[in-house]
């Protein structure tokens, strides 16, 4: 059974070490910084989560209500949603030893719960092609395009949209 703790930037410092350790299964031209997480978690109506089992950390997940400028960074000025009720997925995580378990798509879960609570009705974000990208779908989310060479890094992302 997994274990849900809020991740604010006011609490960041206490998860760093774990979080920045996460990020090093990614590409490295896809690793998020911790200064990157710091900005992502002051956004406006932020939300994140970091995942326990045993007292042994398993993942986190963080999302944001995007103003006009993390929009046009985030490339959304042409893709939905276009009203301020949803969140932007900016990170999920599992750590490899959970990965297969059912551990990503719980903490995707329950921050899609946390997300409806907080008044929200979507959640959007980009995924590659791997397990975040398969639980999203899981959980209902679709596809609403194909965003080639994400951020020059040769990757593409899938959009996706879930209904909360």
């Amino acid at each position: 059974m997994l274990e849900f703790q809020p991740l604010t930037a006011g609490n960041f410092p206490a998860h760093a070490a774990d979080i920045l350790r996460s990020e090093e299964i990614f590409p490295e031209a896809l690793r998020e910084t911790g200064e990157d997480y710091l900005v992502a978690l002051k956004q406006r109506a932020a939300l994140g989560l970091v995942a326990h089992h045993r007292g042994r950390y398993v993942g986190n997940v963080v999302g944001f209500n995007p103003d006009r400028r993390q929009r046009r960074v985030l490339r959304l000025d042409h893709l939905p949603p276009k009203g301020d009720d949803f969140l932007y997925l900016f990170n999920i995580v599992t750590m490899p030893e959970y990965q297969g378990q059912g551990c990503g798509r719980h903490l995707l879960q329950e921050f899609c719960n946390q997300a409806r609570q907080a008044g929200f009705s979507r959640i959007n974000g980009h995924f590659r092609g791997n397990g975040s990208l398969k639980n999203f779908t899981a959980l209902g989310g679709r596809p609403l395009a194909h965003c080639e060479n994400w951020f020059a890094t040769g990757e593409c992302y899938t959009y996706c949209e879930l209904q909360l």
